[in-house]
């Protein structure tokens, strides 16, 4: 397929924007990138230190099997392009196994997913001698410095401060266009990637997708002596430092959203960091949390905690006659979706935003493009957007 003319339009320059740029880079698609921030990773992306490693399972599940995917991909990407010489990271990372349940889930992980020692291998966390999974390439990172840095290498037209307002997708000469219309002028292109984040709810075309948006509160701490030599995972996380400081995060709540910081949650990571790892901590000095700095992000979440990667259903071309509504109940027919045959989302990444964005940008775009799918269909299935619209007819909310 020759692409060497077309044009695309990414929206969102965080993470999830910036690997879509690079996996378009990787086939000569000219990119224009749009944001109505003042710059990148301003959002979820913009957290001081963040930790790169898989979501495993007792057995293997779609969900499992996509990011234990995304985590070699990520490997992959970072060794291809000499990241570890151009982003501050440490490598390696404990999940503590310090339950009867976390032990048997991921201990049978390793089995079950057949996963080298290279990606993970159990062991003891030294701090708080308790059984851990240990990802020695997992990594903490700065999420800032590395959307940059794929930023980079993707070398967009970047246009910040720059608002998508509408989008229409037609035929002009029997050729598909997308007209975009921004703050700041009017883009024609072929393609169009809507990786906005929390900001979906702006887009008229989205307003179906069940997306939530997800607050978050770090804190960010001054390097401590003794420290810890890599990330420990205990429900919470404490990163090694980073220029200087460590990040202990990170909370969650879907319910109430405001911006302004709540002591009382940093004083409960703090309480909690405490208790888990008493080894490391007991050396520290007494410590206020109430004093650290905190930065408070928004996430999107989806309804099933799954990415949403994929070509984005038209829902105004549904058909919903009561005649065809019968003949799908009865059986006779299959639910057919229209699609924007040149639209494509990625949204939804939650808190694994950078283990899971590089690979989801690949497979979306690879989509996009018509291009053989990258993925088993199982786990294509459970990232696709249109699985929220079987699941929405099958509970009578499309009628």
């Amino acid at each position: 397929m020759n692409v060497k003319e077309k044009t695309a339009v990414v929206v969102g320059a965080g993470i999830a924007g910036a690997s879509i740029c690079l996996s378009l880079k990787e086939r000569n698609i000219k990119t224009i990138l749009i944001d109505s921030d003042s710059g990148p990773a301003k959002h979820a992306s913009g957290n001081p230190i963040g930790v790169v490693y898989p979501f495993l399972t007792k057995h293997k599940t779609a969900e499992s099997e996509f990011s234990l995917a995304a985590f070699q991909y990520f490997l992959s990407i970072w060794e291809k392009f000499h990241l570890k010489d151009l982003v501050p990271h440490v490598d390696g990372i404990y999940y503590l196994m310090d339950t009867k349940e976390t032990y048997d889930r991921y201990s049978h992980s390793i089995i079950s997913h057949q996963i080298p020692n290279h990606i993970a291998k159990e062991s003891v966390e030294p701090f708080s001698n308790s059984p851990a999974l240990f990802f020695p390439e997992g990594k903490s990172v700065s999420p800032v410095d590395l959307t940059k840095q794929i930023l980079i290498l993707a070398n967009p037209r970047i246009e910040y401060s720059c608002k998508l307002l509408t989008w229409e997708e037609s035929k002009q000469n029997s050729k598909l266009q997308i007209l975009c219309k921004t703050s700041n002028e009017e883009i024609h292109c072929d393609y169009l990637f809507l990786s906005q984040g929390y900001q979906f709810t702006e887009d008229v075309h989205l307003n179906w997708v069940p997306l939530k948006k997800v607050r978050g509160q770090i804190l960010q701490i001054p390097e401590q002596k003794p420290t810890n030599k890599y990330g420990i995972l205990f429900g919470d996380y404490i990163t090694p430092p980073i220029a200087g400081y460590q990040v202990l995060g990170a909370t969650f709540d879907e319910f109430k959203l405001e911006q302004e910081s709540r002591p009382e949650e940093s004083e409960l990571m703090w309480k909690t960091l405490l208790q888990k790892l008493p080894e490391l901590t007991s050396k520290w000095e007494p410590q206020n949390p109430r004093l650290f700095s905190t930065r408070v992000s928004y996430r999107t979440q989806s309804q099933d905690r799954s990415p949403i990667v994929g070509k984005l259903p038209n829902i105004s071309k549904i058909d919903l006659s009561i005649k065809y509504q019968n003949a799908l109940r009865s059986g006779e027919k299959e639910m057919k979706i229209p699609y924007y045959e040149s639209v494509g989302i990625l949204n939804g990444l939650g808190s694994r935003g950078l283990t899971h964005s590089l690979y989801s940008a690949e497979i979306l775009v690879s989509s996009i493009l018509g291009e053989p799918n990258l993925l088993p269909e199982k786990i294509s299935k459970s990232l696709r957007p249109d699985r929220f619209l079987l699941r929405m007819w099958k509970r009578d909310q499309l009628t």
